[in-house]
């Protein structure tokens, strides 16, 4: 912290009246890396027409190039993230809350078989972001344990929107909560 605030031109104290620690200020850097990830993602969703498939992959697609980006790029910055991400559960929800509302606002726009209801299209939603774990989650891209993602975001997506107009929702088990418990 001494240096960092010495890097500041502040003194320690100072430093510690905006963060708690290391650790929140790791989690500040994250949560900015985090908000920028996501405006790319919103670039490439709004780049071109298209239906949800399109929409969709566009979406992931922009996750993994810039996830790969910043693996690349910037190594101890990801780094960090993944520490916060560890010791800071709402960072991780934060996280998966974002995605999954921007697969809504996707499923919203419209589409073969268009869940109209809203309980449904969160249903629709939270199905599409367990079945795309190796695109979202940033250790599974750093590993790749299911080969290259970004060669498999299409035919999944195909295979998931196919499905949409199938499936029951009835069942389908949705939080009432804006955040899901750890």
């Amino acid at each position: 912290m001494q240096e960092i605030a010495t890097d500041c031109h502040m003194s320690v104290a100072n430093l510690y009246r905006y963060y708690e620690g290391k650790l929140g200020l790791g989690a500040a850097v994250a949560a900015a890396e985090q908000a920028a990830l996501f405006a790319a993602c919103d670039r490439a969703v709004a780049s071109g027409p298209g239906d949800w498939t399109a929409r969709l992959v566009r979406f992931f697609q922009a996750l993994i190039d810039e996830t790969h980006r910043q693996i690349k790029s910037t190594p101890l910055l990801f780094e960090l993230e993944m520490t916060v991400a560890r010791e800071r559960p709402e960072h991780r929800q934060r996280f998966l809350r974002e995605t999954e509302a921007r697969i809504v606002a996707i499923l919203s726009v419209g589409g073969d078989g268009d869940p109209a209801n809203p309980i449904h299209r969160k249903a629709a939603s939270r199905l599409i972001l367990m079945a795309s774990a190796p695109f979202v989650l940033p250790w599974m891209l750093r590993t790749q344990p299911f080969g290259n993602p970004r060669a498999q975001v299409e035919p999944l997506m195909q295979c998931l929107v196919a499905g949409l107009g199938k499936a029951d929702f009835r069942g389908a088990a949705v939080p009432v909560a804006d955040s899901d418990p750890p």
